[in-house]
């Protein structure tokens, strides 16, 4: 005989002394050693998710279900995965109704409202209060204008220090000097003066009106707190199939956990240690 038939046969007789776990509590421990779960869960998981809080999920379910064998590990693993489902569905419709309530899609609705046109559509930054320094501002410098009985440079520096200020601040932009600035302005100084007398009382109007969109806005914004019926009734139906599923495997694991109760005998609790997860592959 050669030395690996000997060898082999030394195994087999080795093999025949041991007989593994004699006590119910040491064969129960044994049936667990090669159990492992993630069978379900291998291409459970989006790009945002984390793993170990499905893992964490699925040990409060072993703790609190006490499976013992790979069907009842497995019930267990499904049930797992429908509660994680569940969130996902809760996430969704979370994100549904940020998505319905951000600035852009408030503003869009309230311009509907409004009967605003593309051109005049409100922008994000028309739902905050108007800014109280630039009223304060375009209403000084429309008393200012309306004050005067001539345009020229003097008059605005004695009489009109806010206009003024604005012309030689755009002058300066422009590197010019404001003489310089209101003679190649379109309109001359004169033109300047009605056209910042314009955009002084358009401010005003937007502050006048401010008010009123933020009302608006705000009960577009309380609108969207319910989702579109189609949407509603996509998640609802998706939330009774995830319901029935659970109900469906809670009641497996039931039969299961009654079914070796009446035919095995009993072993010690189950813990979540004793179940590894699977290891993935790359």
């Amino acid at each position: 005989m050669s030395t690996t038939e000997q060898r082999l046969a030394a195994n087999h007789a080795n093999a025949l002394h041991s007989t593994g776990p004699i006590t119910a509590a040491g064969k129960a421990v044994a049936s667990r050693n090669a159990l492992r779960h993630g069978f379900l869960s291998g291409k459970l998981f989006l790009d945002d998710e984390v793993p170990s809080e499905f893992q964490a999920l699925f040990g409060d379910l072993c703790r609190s279900l006490n499976p013992m064998g790979t069907l009842e590990v497995s019930l267990v693993e499904r049930i797992a995965v429908t509660l994680w489902r569940q969130r996902r569905l809760v996430q969704a419709e979370t994100a549904s109704l940020a998505l319905a309530r951000q600035p852009r899609k408030i503003a869009s609705g309230a311009s509907s409202e409004m009967g605003r046109g593309y051109s005049s559509e409100l922008k994000d930054s028309d739902l905050e209060p108007f800014d109280a320094v630039r009223a304060a501002w375009t209403a000084k410098v429309i008393a200012e204008i309306e004050a005067l009985d001539e345009i020229n440079l003097r008059t605005l520096e004695q009489r009109a220090p806010f206009v003024f200020e604005q012309l030689t601040s755009d002058a300066a932009e422009d590197e010019e000097e404001a003489a310089k600035y209101a003679e190649i302005h379109e309109g001359g100084l004169t033109g300047f003066v009605a056209n910042l007398l314009q955009w002084c009382r358009e401010q005003q109007r937007e502050a006048e009106l401010r008010p009123q969109i933020l009302v608006l806005a705000e009960q577009v914004r309380a609108k969207r707190l319910v989702l579109p019926v189609d949407t509603l009734e996509l998640l609802a139906r998706y939330q009774t199939t995830l319901d029935n599923q659970l109900f469906k495997l809670l009641r497996a694991l039931r039969e299961a956990q009654e079914w070796r109760l009446k035919t095995i005998e009993p072993g010690p609790p189950v813990t979540a240690s004793d179940f590894e997860p699977v290891e993935q592959a790359a």
